[in-house]
């Protein structure tokens, strides 16, 4: 188990270093050196990695598991279309399908994003549109499924989420990289008296 503590409050939680999953904007971007730090901060801490297979954010941390060689044997670029397995199969980095075939492209990108989610111990999510500054679909659809399956969220963002009942929201910093707000579970932190 990892421990993560948000500095400034009581919260505490852990989760198993199976995988992290960093997410976001079709239309967003974050600069390599931050995708490497961000990346190279959970390989420390022993995590694989998952990532889609979309433009944007998703193309970012792809190219930043492929530029280490030891991340690049621990992650997964989930496709929602079997032709895009090979295209973004780099190096030792694995990518294959995760639906069925024959779903219409709109359901496969949701059955995608849904099956990256459940099988992450935790979600970095990078929402914000920089052409609307607004979440898309994707990212709307990716928070409320780590919501709903009790997962620990970093959101990238400059707006805090509502918070729902049961849950925790933090504004805090990840690794000393980016700025944000932690959505834990209540279930799922130890919060000192």
């Amino acid at each position: 188990m990892v421990t993560f503590s948000v500095p400034r409050t009581s919260v505490h939680f852990r989760v198993r270093p199976q995988a992290v999953a960093f997410v976001g904007s079709r239309n967003g971007a974050v600069h390599r050196d931050t995708a490497a730090a961000l990346v190279e901060g959970f390989h420390r801490l022993g995590f694989g990695f998952l990532t889609g297979c979309a433009s944007g954010i998703d193309r970012c941390f792809r190219s930043a598991f492929a530029a280490n060689p030891a991340v690049a044997e621990r992650a997964i670029v989930a496709c929602a279309f079997p032709d895009r397995e090979n295209r973004f199969a780099v190096g030792e980095v694995f990518a294959t399908a995760v639906v069925p075939s024959g779903l219409t492209p709109a359901a496969a990108l949701h059955r995608r994003t849904v099956w990256i989610v459940r099988k992450a111990s935790l979600l970095v999510l990078l929402p914000d549109d920089p052409r609307t500054g607004r979440w898309g679909r994707g990212s709307r659809l990716a928070f409320n499924v780590a919501r709903h399956n009790l997962k620990p969220v970093f959101l990238v963002t400059e707006q805090p989420p509502k918070r729902s009942v049961g849950e925790v929201v933090c504004r805090s910093n990840l690794f000393g990289v980016v700025d944000g707000y932690w959505v834990v579970p209540k279930g799922g932190i130890d919060e000192e008296e």
